[in-house]
Protein backbone atom coordinates (compact mmCIF):
# COMPACT_ATOMS: atom_id res chain seq x y z
CA UNK A 1 0.00 0.00 0.00
CA UNK A 2 1.34 3.41 -0.98
CA UNK A 3 2.17 5.84 1.80
CA UNK A 4 -0.31 8.73 2.25
CA UNK A 5 0.72 12.17 0.95
CA UNK A 6 2.84 14.33 3.25
CA UNK A 7 1.08 16.77 5.60
CA UNK A 8 1.03 20.42 4.59
CA UNK A 9 -0.26 23.83 5.69
CA UNK A 10 -2.31 26.45 3.94
CA UNK A 11 -3.96 29.72 4.89
CA UNK A 12 -7.57 30.81 4.93
CA UNK A 13 -9.07 34.26 5.43
CA UNK A 14 -12.03 34.84 7.74
CA UNK A 15 -14.93 37.17 7.00
CA UNK A 16 -13.33 39.79 9.24
CA UNK A 17 -10.02 39.54 7.39
CA UNK A 18 -7.87 37.36 9.67
CA UNK A 19 -5.51 34.79 8.23
CA UNK A 20 -5.98 31.37 9.81
CA UNK A 21 -3.37 28.63 9.55
CA UNK A 22 -4.84 25.29 8.41
CA UNK A 23 -2.85 22.06 8.77
CA UNK A 24 -3.81 18.99 6.72
CA UNK A 25 -2.78 15.34 6.92
CA UNK A 26 -4.13 13.57 3.81
CA UNK A 27 -5.13 9.96 4.31
CA UNK A 28 -4.93 8.90 0.68
CA UNK A 29 -7.47 8.03 -1.99
CA UNK A 30 -9.22 5.36 0.10
CA UNK A 31 -9.77 7.47 3.23
CA UNK A 32 -13.04 6.85 5.08
CA UNK A 33 -13.66 10.57 5.49
CA UNK A 34 -12.21 13.57 7.32
CA UNK A 35 -11.61 14.26 11.00
CA UNK A 36 -11.57 18.01 11.67
CA UNK A 37 -9.67 18.87 14.86
CA UNK A 38 -10.28 21.94 17.05
CA UNK A 39 -7.46 22.53 19.56
CA UNK A 40 -7.58 23.92 23.09
CA UNK A 41 -6.96 27.26 24.79
CA UNK A 42 -3.50 28.76 24.34
CA UNK A 43 -2.11 25.98 22.15
CA UNK A 44 -2.07 25.19 18.42
CA UNK A 45 -2.83 22.46 15.91
CA UNK A 46 0.83 21.47 15.59
CA UNK A 47 0.58 19.76 19.00
CA UNK A 48 -1.76 17.17 17.43
CA UNK A 49 0.74 15.68 14.99
CA UNK A 50 0.73 12.29 16.76
CA UNK A 51 -3.07 12.26 16.96
CA UNK A 52 -3.32 12.99 13.25
CA UNK A 53 -0.75 10.31 12.45
CA UNK A 54 -2.79 7.72 14.34
CA UNK A 55 -5.98 8.78 12.56
CA UNK A 56 -4.33 8.68 9.14
CA UNK A 57 -3.06 5.16 9.92
CA UNK A 58 -6.66 4.25 10.79
CA UNK A 59 -7.83 5.41 7.36
CA UNK A 60 -8.84 9.04 7.79
CA UNK A 61 -8.00 12.41 6.30
CA UNK A 62 -7.21 14.85 9.11
CA UNK A 63 -7.25 18.63 9.21
CA UNK A 64 -7.28 21.35 11.83
CA UNK A 65 -6.72 25.07 12.11
CA UNK A 66 -4.98 27.28 14.61
CA UNK A 67 -7.94 29.05 16.15
CA UNK A 68 -7.95 32.83 15.83
CA UNK A 69 -5.60 34.37 18.37
CA UNK A 70 -3.61 31.13 18.55
CA UNK A 71 -0.58 29.53 16.96
CA UNK A 72 0.26 30.79 13.49
CA UNK A 73 -3.17 32.32 12.95
CA UNK A 74 -3.73 36.06 13.23
CA UNK A 75 -5.72 37.85 15.89
CA UNK A 76 -5.02 39.15 19.42
CA UNK A 77 -3.89 36.26 21.60
CA UNK A 78 -6.78 34.69 23.52
CA UNK A 79 -9.35 37.17 22.22
CA UNK A 80 -12.55 36.94 20.18
CA UNK A 81 -14.43 39.85 18.54
CA UNK A 82 -17.88 38.41 19.29
CA UNK A 83 -19.37 35.24 20.88
CA UNK A 84 -19.87 33.35 17.60
CA UNK A 85 -16.42 34.00 16.11
CA UNK A 86 -14.85 30.62 16.93
CA UNK A 87 -17.96 28.80 15.71
CA UNK A 88 -17.96 30.69 12.44
CA UNK A 89 -14.31 29.77 11.91
CA UNK A 90 -15.12 26.06 12.35
CA UNK A 91 -17.87 26.40 9.73
CA UNK A 92 -15.49 28.13 7.32
CA UNK A 93 -12.91 25.35 7.70
CA UNK A 94 -15.61 22.69 7.26
CA UNK A 95 -16.84 24.33 4.07
CA UNK A 96 -13.30 24.60 2.73
CA UNK A 97 -12.58 20.93 3.40
CA UNK A 98 -15.83 19.81 1.81
CA UNK A 99 -14.97 21.79 -1.30
CA UNK A 100 -11.74 19.84 -1.83
CA UNK A 101 -10.82 16.24 -2.65
CA UNK A 102 -10.91 15.50 1.10
CA UNK A 103 -14.59 16.43 1.25
CA UNK A 104 -16.03 13.00 0.46
CA UNK A 105 -16.88 10.35 3.02
CA UNK A 106 -17.82 10.71 6.67
CA UNK A 107 -17.25 13.97 8.52
CA UNK A 108 -16.10 13.89 12.14
CA UNK A 109 -15.53 16.89 14.40
CA UNK A 110 -12.98 16.35 17.19
CA UNK A 111 -12.34 18.97 19.85
CA UNK A 112 -10.10 19.12 22.91
CA UNK A 113 -10.67 21.35 25.97
CA UNK A 114 -11.77 24.78 24.66
CA UNK A 115 -11.90 23.09 21.27
CA UNK A 116 -14.15 20.42 22.74
CA UNK A 117 -16.50 23.11 24.00
CA UNK A 118 -16.44 24.84 20.61
CA UNK A 119 -17.12 21.53 18.84
CA UNK A 120 -19.96 20.60 21.20
CA UNK A 121 -21.53 24.05 20.95
CA UNK A 122 -21.18 23.89 17.17
CA UNK A 123 -23.01 20.55 16.98
CA UNK A 124 -25.62 21.73 19.50
CA UNK A 125 -26.65 24.49 17.11
CA UNK A 126 -28.24 21.90 14.80
CA UNK A 127 -30.64 21.01 17.64
CA UNK A 128 -32.29 24.43 17.47
CA UNK A 129 -35.43 24.95 15.43
CA UNK A 130 -33.88 27.98 13.73
CA UNK A 131 -30.17 27.29 13.58
CA UNK A 132 -27.63 30.07 13.07
CA UNK A 133 -25.93 30.57 9.74
CA UNK A 134 -22.77 28.80 10.93
CA UNK A 135 -24.62 25.48 11.54
CA UNK A 136 -23.23 22.52 9.58
CA UNK A 137 -23.90 18.79 9.83
CA UNK A 138 -21.31 16.28 11.03
CA UNK A 139 -21.67 12.50 11.11
CA UNK A 140 -19.95 12.15 14.48
CA UNK A 141 -18.43 14.15 17.31
CA UNK A 142 -15.42 13.40 19.52
CA UNK A 143 -14.88 15.36 22.74
CA UNK A 144 -11.57 15.18 24.61
CA UNK A 145 -11.61 16.73 28.11
CA UNK A 146 -14.12 19.32 26.88
CA UNK A 147 -14.44 22.60 28.79
CA UNK A 148 -18.16 22.08 29.40
CA UNK A 149 -17.72 23.53 32.89
CA UNK A 150 -14.87 25.69 34.16
CA UNK A 151 -13.79 26.71 37.65
CA UNK A 152 -14.64 30.31 38.48
CA UNK A 153 -14.92 31.66 42.02
CA UNK A 154 -17.73 33.97 43.11
CA UNK A 155 -15.24 36.84 43.19
CA UNK A 156 -14.01 36.13 39.67
CA UNK A 157 -17.57 35.88 38.41
CA UNK A 158 -18.27 39.31 39.88
CA UNK A 159 -15.03 40.62 38.37
CA UNK A 160 -16.01 39.13 35.02
CA UNK A 161 -19.29 41.03 35.17
CA UNK A 162 -17.43 44.31 35.64
CA UNK A 163 -14.67 43.68 33.11
CA UNK A 164 -17.15 42.24 30.62
CA UNK A 165 -18.81 45.65 30.48
CA UNK A 166 -15.77 47.91 30.82
CA UNK A 167 -12.92 45.96 29.19
CA UNK A 168 -14.19 42.84 27.37
CA UNK A 169 -10.96 42.54 25.36
CA UNK A 170 -8.52 42.95 28.25
CA UNK A 171 -5.97 40.14 27.89
CA UNK A 172 -4.91 38.57 31.18
CA UNK A 173 -3.29 35.31 32.28
CA UNK A 174 -5.61 32.30 32.19
CA UNK A 175 -4.36 30.99 35.54
CA UNK A 176 -3.57 27.51 34.22
CA UNK A 177 -0.26 25.93 35.21
CA UNK A 178 1.76 23.97 32.61
CA UNK A 179 2.19 21.01 34.99
CA UNK A 180 -1.58 20.55 34.98
CA UNK A 181 -1.70 19.47 31.35
CA UNK A 182 -0.29 15.95 31.78
CA UNK A 183 1.97 13.72 33.86
CA UNK A 184 4.78 13.46 31.28
CA UNK A 185 7.55 15.94 32.23
CA UNK A 186 8.89 16.00 28.66
CA UNK A 187 5.52 17.14 27.30
CA UNK A 188 5.27 19.82 30.00
CA UNK A 189 8.78 21.11 29.20
CA UNK A 190 8.03 21.25 25.48
CA UNK A 191 4.75 23.04 26.16
CA UNK A 192 6.48 25.60 28.39
CA UNK A 193 9.15 26.33 25.77
CA UNK A 194 6.82 26.34 22.75
CA UNK A 195 6.82 29.89 21.27
CA UNK A 196 3.38 29.28 19.77
CA UNK A 197 1.79 28.53 23.16
CA UNK A 198 0.38 31.44 25.18
CA UNK A 199 -1.55 31.96 28.42
CA UNK A 200 -3.79 34.88 27.43
CA UNK A 201 -7.58 35.08 27.79
CA UNK A 202 -10.16 37.89 27.77
CA UNK A 203 -13.43 38.44 29.65
CA UNK A 204 -15.34 38.01 26.40
CA UNK A 205 -13.79 34.60 25.78
CA UNK A 206 -14.45 33.53 29.38
CA UNK A 207 -18.09 34.56 29.03
CA UNK A 208 -18.35 32.56 25.81
CA UNK A 209 -16.99 29.52 27.63
CA UNK A 210 -19.45 29.88 30.51
CA UNK A 211 -22.47 30.44 28.28
CA UNK A 212 -21.57 27.81 25.68
CA UNK A 213 -20.98 25.19 28.37
CA UNK A 214 -24.37 25.92 29.93
CA UNK A 215 -26.05 25.73 26.51
CA UNK A 216 -24.48 22.36 25.69
CA UNK A 217 -25.41 20.87 29.07
CA UNK A 218 -28.97 22.19 28.72
CA UNK A 219 -29.36 20.56 25.29
CA UNK A 220 -27.75 17.22 26.23
CA UNK A 221 -31.10 15.43 26.60
CA UNK A 222 -31.90 16.30 22.97
CA UNK A 223 -28.53 15.10 21.60
CA UNK A 224 -28.70 13.06 18.42
CA UNK A 225 -25.21 13.18 16.85
CA UNK A 226 -23.16 10.04 17.66
CA UNK A 227 -20.60 11.22 20.19
CA UNK A 228 -17.47 9.82 21.82
CA UNK A 229 -16.78 11.57 25.14
CA UNK A 230 -13.35 11.00 26.72
CA UNK A 231 -12.35 12.89 29.83
CA UNK A 232 -9.73 12.95 32.58
CA UNK A 233 -10.66 12.16 36.16
CA UNK A 234 -7.76 14.22 37.58
CA UNK A 235 -8.36 17.27 35.40
CA UNK A 236 -7.33 20.59 36.97
CA UNK A 237 -7.81 22.70 33.81
CA UNK A 238 -11.56 22.12 33.40
CA UNK A 239 -14.13 20.61 35.73
CA UNK A 240 -14.69 16.87 35.03
CA UNK A 241 -18.20 17.37 36.44
CA UNK A 242 -19.15 19.12 33.20
CA UNK A 243 -18.50 15.94 31.22
CA UNK A 244 -20.24 13.83 33.85
CA UNK A 245 -23.36 16.00 33.77
CA UNK A 246 -23.44 15.95 29.97
CA UNK A 247 -22.92 12.18 29.82
CA UNK A 248 -25.71 11.51 32.28
CA UNK A 249 -28.23 13.50 30.23
CA UNK A 250 -27.53 12.30 26.66
CA UNK A 251 -30.05 9.70 25.40
CA UNK A 252 -28.97 6.05 25.46
CA UNK A 253 -27.29 4.84 22.28
CA UNK A 254 -26.08 8.28 21.19
CA UNK A 255 -23.06 8.60 23.46
CA UNK A 256 -20.06 6.38 24.14
CA UNK A 257 -18.20 7.59 27.22
CA UNK A 258 -15.00 6.85 29.08
CA UNK A 259 -13.43 8.56 32.06
CA UNK A 260 -9.69 7.96 32.50
CA UNK A 261 -9.70 8.37 36.25
CA UNK A 262 -5.95 8.81 36.85
CA UNK A 263 -5.17 10.93 33.82
CA UNK A 264 -4.61 14.69 33.64
CA UNK A 265 -6.17 17.12 31.17
CA UNK A 266 -4.34 16.30 27.91
CA UNK A 267 -5.33 12.66 27.60
CA UNK A 268 -3.70 12.36 24.16
CA UNK A 269 -0.35 13.37 25.71
CA UNK A 270 -0.43 11.25 28.85
CA UNK A 271 1.87 8.21 29.26
CA UNK A 272 -1.24 6.13 28.47
CA UNK A 273 -1.83 7.96 25.18
CA UNK A 274 -1.62 4.76 23.10
CA UNK A 275 -4.62 3.36 24.95
CA UNK A 276 -6.56 6.60 24.47
CA UNK A 277 -5.75 6.73 20.75
CA UNK A 278 -6.75 3.07 20.43
CA UNK A 279 -10.12 3.87 22.04
CA UNK A 280 -10.56 6.74 19.58
CA UNK A 281 -9.67 4.82 16.41
CA UNK A 282 -11.68 1.77 17.46
CA UNK A 283 -14.81 3.86 18.01
CA UNK A 284 -14.37 5.53 14.61
CA UNK A 285 -14.45 2.16 12.86
CA UNK A 286 -18.24 2.20 13.04
CA UNK A 287 -18.38 5.06 10.52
Amino acid sequence: MAAPPAPYSEQMVTQDGLRLNLRRWPGGAEARGTVQIVHGLGEHIGRYEHVATALVAAGWNVAGHDQRGHGRSEGPRGSIPHPLALLGDVAMVADHLRGTSAGSGKRVLLGHSLGGLVAARFVAESLHGQAARFARDFDALVLSSPALEIELSRFNRALLGVLGRLAPNLRVGNGLKPQWICRDPAVVRAYSKDPLVHDRITPRLVRFMLEAGAQVRALASHWRVPTLLLWAGEDLCVRPEGSQTFAAAVPAGVLHRRCYRKLYHEIFNEPEQRDVLADLTQWLRRF
